[in-house]
C-alpha cells in the first residue's frame, strides 16, 4: 500500500510541498491584484492591468490546483499512519487477508515440492466421488479459480426501418439505425473473440496422471498431464495455464491453481523441474 514503507519525511513531503506552494501561489495572485489595483485606470495602463490580472488568474488556477492535489496526499500519509498503527479499512483488511492467504498457500505448495522432491509424500484417502485408473495415485485437493480460453461464434441482428416524411426526419432516422446496428455489430465482435471464459470457483483434485476439476454444474472434467503441449506456472500469483493440442487453454487460479502447478511441473518436467523451473523459484527461497 502506497507510502506504508516510506520515512516520516518522505512520506509528508508531497503534501507539504503542494500545500506550500499553493499558498505561496494564493499570496503571489493577492499582491499581483494589490498591485494591479493602486493603478489609476489610464489608458498607457491597460495593458499592464491586463497582464496583472490574467497572471493573477493564473497563479489561483494553479494554487488551486496544488491546494487540491496536497488533500490527496494528506489522506494518503494519513492512511499509511494509521496502517502503521494497526488500523485498517475494511478494504484493507480484505487485502491483508488475500495477501495472507496467498502466502500460506505459498507455504504449504513449497512443503508440497518438497514431498515431491524427496519422494516422501503419500497419497491422498480416496475421493469416493472420482474413480481413479488402478496405477493412479491422488496427491491434493482444493478450490481454485477456472478459465477456459476459446472464442465463439455470435449473432446479431440488423434492424431496418422505413421512414416517411421530411427528408430531414428520414435522414435522422436512416443515421439512428446505421448507429444502431454498428453498436450491435461491435459487440458481437468483441463478444466473440477469444478470452478467458466459464470463469467459476471449482473443486480440484490433482493426481499423478491429471488434473479433475468439478465445475458449478456439478460435471467433473479431466486435464491429463499426458496431453500437455505448454505450461505455464507462476507461484508469485498462483496461477496455472496448461495448452493443450486438442482442448481449450485452461487456467487454474488461487490455493488449488498453486497446489497444481508444483504437481504438473512435477508430472511434466520431474526432478529437475522441480529444481529448476522458473515460476517455482518463488517455492524454493519459502523451503529453504
Amino acid at each position: 500500500m502506497e507510502y506504508d514503507n516510506y520515512p516520516a519525511w518522505k512520506r509528508h513531503s508531497p503534501w507539504i510541498f503542494r500545500l506550500s506552494l499553493g499558498l505561496a501561489l494564493v499570496v503571489g495572485s493577492v499582491i499581483l491584484i494589490g498591485i494591479s489595483a493602486s493603478y489609476t485606470y489610464e489608458p498607457e495602463h491597460q495593458g499592464l492591468l491586463l497582464l496583472f490580472a490574467a497572471m493573477s488568474f493564473l497563479a489561483l488556477g494553479v494554487s488551486l490546483f496544488f491546494l487540491l492535489t496536497s488533500i490527496g496526499k494528506m489522506r494518503l500519509a494519513w492512511r499509511a499512519y494509521r496502517r502503521s498503527r494497526g488500523h485498517f479499512t475494511r478494504s484493507e483488511k480484505k487485502i491483508n487477508e488475500e495477501r495472507q492467504n496467498l502466502l500460506d498457500t505459498q507455504f504449504a505448495a513449497a512443503e508440497l515440492a518438497r514431498h515431491l522432491l524427496e519422494n516422501s509424500w503419500r497419497p491422498m484417502a480416496p475421493d469416493w466421488n472420482v474413480v481413479l485408473q488402478p496405477d493412479e495415485k491422488a496427491i491434493t485437493r482444493g478450490v481454485a479459480h477456472y478459465a477456459r480460453f476459446y472464442g465463439m461464434n455470435v449473432s446479431y441482428s440488423q434492424s431496418s426501418g422505413f421512414f416517411m416524411g421530411r427528408p430531414s426526419f428520414v435522414a435522422v432516422g436512416l443515421a439512428a439505425t446505421a448507429i444502431g446496428n454498428a453498436t450491435r455489430r461491435r459487440q458481437a465482435e468483441a463478444m466473440a473473440q477469444s478470452q478467458w471464459r466459464e470463469q467459476q470457483i471449482v473443486q480440484t483434485l490433482v493426481t499423478t496422471h491429471r488434473i479433475l476439476c468439478q465445475r458449478s454444474d456439478g460435471a467433473w472434467l479431466s486435464f491429463y498431464f499426458s496431453g500437455v503441449t505448454n505450461i505455464d506456472a507462476d507461484a508469485g500469483t498462483g496461477t496455472l495455464i496448461l495448452q493443450f493440442p486438442d482442448a481449450e487453454p485452461l487456467m487454474l487460479g488461487g490455493p488449488g491453481g498453486l497446489f497444481a502447478a508444483v504437481v504438473a511441473v512435477w508430472a511434466l518436467h520431474g526432478y529437475e523441474g522441480l529444481r529448476g523451473y522458473p515460476g517455482l523459484q518463488l517455492l524454493r527461497r519459502l523451503s529453504t
